[in-house]
């Protein structure tokens, strides 16, 4: 095994043992994306893992009715023998909970929350912090409370729930003041909130603008000069200029796929172009998307959302579809277990459990001519991690029509056909599309090829948040 093998197998052992931070895991998963050695490796230790844990199963003694069992050493060795191995698998798994816990109550003496009055109910917690730090250098960590008062990300993204279940992301740099659960005021920086029925009237309050939600998901932007742009991804919010609000004037209403702008002073908000460019690394997080690399582009909702609108010869393109969705229906995926995606009969597919709580994205290559060779085929590579697990993915076209019936969005014509075409075993020639589903069954790692004029497209489905 050469050097780099014998690296890229002790960190493949830390992410099966979960202690590998995210630096290591975009490293591995990198390498494994272009090293055809270090992909065996990656896929072999999976199975190995796999086969571990079936064993440790087997410690377990027989069931008391195994009348048919064949006895090689007297039962009381038998069950001595398993008991021994029972006792040491869980002295180990008491052992790891031990330092779980130490390090939990460690981390809490360290950092018990974030704001003012420690000991009252705290009105969010970040449940994700992906590179985030304070303007001290402090890394902000996942299940961090928030108390009121003042909160600055100096960079990273972080995500906070509510205890009324509105989310909020802000991305760095910015700073947040905390008022309570229903509102915050933001002075610098970038935040996208999505507000369920539960937290209807949440307010972002910025120097320059009022904002009242009605039940939506939006984006919030403050600029260097304390300019306000507030674009609506979906459903309404009423804005307002702090002044006129004092004055009684009625607030602007805005719906989904609008966007205005309020400057300094008492000027009028101005109507601008619909652009969620500016929220592209906050909304995906506020999402569940927790961090995507490579040449990924997450797609903000908004009125013009149709898959057959985007071409991109350049990105795989993500789009959010059904969120907190339970299905009644029989669902027939194509991938439910970490491994590289290859054809199977229609017999061989996995089906998912009714009553499921799940969240669908679609993602696609979306090719088209272009440039001085407009015919030229088209290779993208990404790799895209969710806050929840990967339950399922679709990828066959009669799967995927399937599907849409359920996770589809509304008035949304889906455009096909879509043909994911996956290496034939043995074949070597170029060309290929390539899904792995990566061992800590969040990741997805991925090359899509493409002819233009041609689509591939797949579903990803996750655990609801």
């Amino acid at each position: 095994m050469s050097v780099d093998e014998r690296s890229a197998a002790s960190l493949i052992q830390e992410m099966l043992d979960g202690v590998l931070d995210d630096d290591g895991r975009e490293d591995l998963l990198k390498r494994v994306e272009s090293d055809e050695a270090v992909r065996k490796l990656y896929f072999d230790q999976i199975a190995a893992h796999s086969a571990l844990r079936a064993v440790l199963a087997d410690c377990l003694p027989p069931p008391a009715d195994s009348a048919n069992a064949v006895e090689v050493e007297p039962k009381s060795m038998v069950a001595d023998r398993s008991r021994r191995k029972v006792f040491a698998f869980v002295a180990s798994v008491a052992a790891t909970f031990l330092v779980l816990f130490g390090s939990i109550a460690w981390l809490a003496t360290r950092n018990p929350g974030i704001g003012q009055s420690k000991g009252t109910r705290p009105p969010a917690i970040i449940t994700q912090a992906v590179g985030a730090y304070d303007r001290e250098g402090v890394a902000l960590l996942s299940g961090q409370r928030v108390q009121p008062g003042e909160l600055i990300v100096d960079r990273g993204v972080v995500r906070l729930d509510f205890v009324n279940r509105a989310r909020l992301t802000i991305e760095g740099p910015a700073k947040i003041e905390v008022v309570d659960e229903m509102r915050v005021s933001l002075m610098s920086g970038v935040i996208t909130a999505t507000i369920p029925e539960s937290a209807i009237g949440f307010v972002v309050d910025t120097d320059t603008a009022h904002v009242v939600d009605l039940g939506t998901s939006f984006g919030v932007s403050v600029g260097d000069d304390g300019t306000t742009d507030v674009c609506v991804f979906e459903g309404e919010v009423e804005v307002s200029s702090p002044e006129k609000k004092q004055l009684g004037e009625r607030p602007h209403l805005l719906r989904e796929g609008e966007a205005v702008r309020a400057g300094a002073g008492p000027s009028a908000i101005d109507s601008i172009v619909y652009d969620t460019s500016a929220f592209e690394k906050a909304w995906p997080v506020n999402s569940g998307v927790l961090q995507t690399t490579g040449s990924m582009r997450f797609v903000s909702p908004g009125p013009d959302f149709h898959p057959g609108n985007y071409e991109d010869n350049d990105h795989i393109v993500v789009f959010p579809e059904r969120r907190g969705f339970v299905s009644n229906e029989t669902i027939r995926v194509d991938m439910v277990d970490p491994g590289q995606f290859a054809k199977t009969s229609s017999g061989e597919k996995p089906v998912l459990l009714t009553k499921q709580k799940l969240t669908s994205y679609l993602l696609q290559l979306n090719a088209h001519p272009e440039g001085k060779n407009p015919n030229r085929r088209r290779s993208v590579r990404g790799q895209i991690t969710f806050a929840k697990p990967i339950v399922g993915v679709i990828i066959a076209n009669r799967l995927l029509k399937q599907s849409e019936v359920v996770f589809g969005l509304p008035g949304v014509e889906y455009p096909g056909p879509r043909m994911i075409e996956p290496r034939p075993q043995g074949d070597q020639r170029p060309g290929f599309d390539t899904v792995i589903l990566a061992a800590d069954r969040r990741t997805l790692i991925i090359e899509l090829q493409e002819n233009p004029g041609n689509l591939d497209q797949f579903r990803v489905l996750v655990e609801a948040e």
